[in-house]
Formats: structure tokens, C-alpha cells, sequence
């Protein structure tokens, strides 16, 4: 999920990537929690996104 957000980012598909980036971030925060590394490296992933898509 977090691979095809990064996909539709690069395409240009901005609202459904930040869908994704956020269905992955829920995902992994709650299996496998906040702390664990691929639930950190989405919400890195998604923090960039946050600040390059839209300005």
C-alpha cells in the first residue's frame, strides 16, 4: 500500500496516494505499532508527501 501511495505521488494522483499513505500508516500503527521501523519509514514517507504535494 505504501509503495502504490508512492506510485500515484509520482503520477500526480495526490488524493488517492494520501489515502493510501493513511491506510498504511493506520495499518501498521496498529499491528504493528508506532515505534516498529515500517511504521515509522510510512510515516516518513508520508510526511514528505504531506509537504511536496500540495504546494
Amino acid at each position: 500500500m505504501n509503495n502504490l501511495a508512492a506510485l500515484y505521488k509520482f503520477t500526480g494522483r495526490y488524493s488517492e496516494a494520501e489515502s493510501l499513505f493513511k491506510q498504511a500508516l493506520a495499518i501498521c500503527e496498529s499491528t504493528l505499532g508506532v515505534g516498529h521501523p515500517d511504521t515509522i519509514r510510512i510515516q516518513q514517507n508520508y510526511t514528505i508527501f504531506s509537504r511536496e504535494a500540495y504546494r
